[in-house]
């Protein structure tokens, strides 16, 4: 039998990590903005207090008021959220940093240098390898700035040598050494988003493999007009019984015709639903869309089941014959004993076919679950497996 590449490949890791990332990213969002909400109060009442003339604090207030207006706009935006969080992530590393550097340049003391630093505890709490090279680079060069403009903040009293160059040689160490904390911690994140990403992304293909796996099986593909129309005769008795109006038989005729009709014909044919709606409806589909049939088989096989926080990683990531540090004798040994429970009959699972079993290990999601040096050994030796059951585990099972 000839393996159909990609036939089952699943590519949505990067779907689910976008997901997990714009939760987070909305929040990081709003409490960055907080700061920079209360940092311009803050610098507005030292403004005020030190009799700083409106003419010069209308600048600095305005700023402030752009930065938030356009993170408003971005957060406000609903098409692309997640790409338009982004962009205003940029901005606001950007603008934090030239907040700071007119301070600097308006106050140029050692006191005021310290608004480079929150610009970058800002910037930071976004997590971003993007943001965080902008916000290195941007504390780089506005410290350097700082230093050749005002060499004599940086002097110490009773040494003549110039010491911008020491100063210069600490800022790149410095930025150096926040650059490596910073890729850390956010190595640190992806590999958390990696996980709760490729944790769904298991659950998903393991639904779909028991379908799969059962459409082998069988023979025969799942046919969801006999479910709508069992369906329909419920809701027409249903609606006779209590005497009240059919309200179900149009969205069921809706998810027939969401299968066969483009989208635009469906609402021509159905102009008393909005296009939300029926992406809405859509949704219990069952042959187009799977949500409806993954919940119920999900609800069914997970009631009573309980896995601890601590083992969530864990019960996501050994649920297969593929683990990194097994031998090749181990790694043989379990793939025979599932290949022995597939050649045999037992009460859940009649006996399947030699070909079904390779149809099984090429074209479906068990042919990433299983070692590719294993599938080889049995597909070069299958006709010994397929002896070792029947002269010693058939009479005896």
């Amino acid at each position: 039998m000839i393996r159909q590449p990609g036939k089952y490949k699943y590519a949505q890791l990067e779907i689910y990590k976008e997901d997990l990332e714009l939760k987070h990213l909305k929040r990081k969002t709003i409490i960055v903005n907080t700061i920079i909400l209360l940092s311009a109060l803050l610098v507005l009442f030292f403004l005020i207090e030190i009799n700083y003339s409106l003419m010069k604090i209308l600048p600095i207030m305005f700023m402030f008021f752009m930065l938030l207006i356009l993170n408003l706009a971005y957060y406000s935006y609903d098409h692309d959220h997640y790409n338009s969080l982004k962009i205003a992530m940029y901005i606001t590393t950007l603008g934090v940093y030239c907040i700071s550097i007119v301070l600097i340049f308006m106050f140029p003391t050692p006191s005021v240098f310290t608004s480079i630093f929150l610009a970058y505890a800002i910037a930071s709490i976004y997590q971003d390898y993007k943001s965080m090279l902008i916000s290195n680079f941007a504390l780089f060069i506005s410290g350097s700035a700082f230093v050749l403009s005002f060499p004599d903040t940086f002097d110490i009293v009773g040494i003549q040598n110039p010491q911008q160059p020491v100063v210069l040689i600490f800022l790149i160490v410095f930025v150096l050494l926040l650059t490596l904390s910073s890729y850390i911690l956010i190595k640190r994140k992806n590999f958390f988003y990696n996980q709760l990403a490729q944790i769904k992304e298991s659950e998903i293909r393991n639904i779909i493999l028991y379908n799969e796996i059962e459409s082998i099986k069988d023979g025969k593909a799942f046919d969801s007009e006999v479910y709508y129309d069992s369906l329909k005769k419920f809701s027409d008795a249903l609606s006779e019984k209590i005497g009240v109006e059919d309200i179900f038989s149009r969205k069921i005729q809706l998810l027939k015709d969401i299968k066969s009709l483009k989208p635009k014909d469906v609402l021509e044919k159905y102009p008393e639903y909005t296009e939300t709606e029926i992406g809405e409806i859509s949704n219990m589909e069952l042959e187009v869309h799977y949500k409806m049939r993954m919940l119920g088989l999900k609800s069914s096989q997970s009631k009573g089941i309980e896995v601890s926080r601590k083992e969530i990683f864990s019960e996501s990531q050994f649920k297969s014959f593929k683990h990194f540090g097994d031998s090749r004798y181990a790694k043989i040994i379990s793939f025979v004993v599932f290949y022995c429970l597939l050649k045999l009959d037992k009460p859940y699972l009649a006996a399947l076919e030699e070909d079904k079993i390779k149809d099984i290990f090429l074209n479906s999601e068990y042919f990433y679950r299983v070692d590719k040096e294993i599938i080889n050994i049995y597909l070069e030796n299958n006709e010994v497996f397929d002896a070792i059951v029947k002269d010693h585990l058939e009479g005896s099972w």
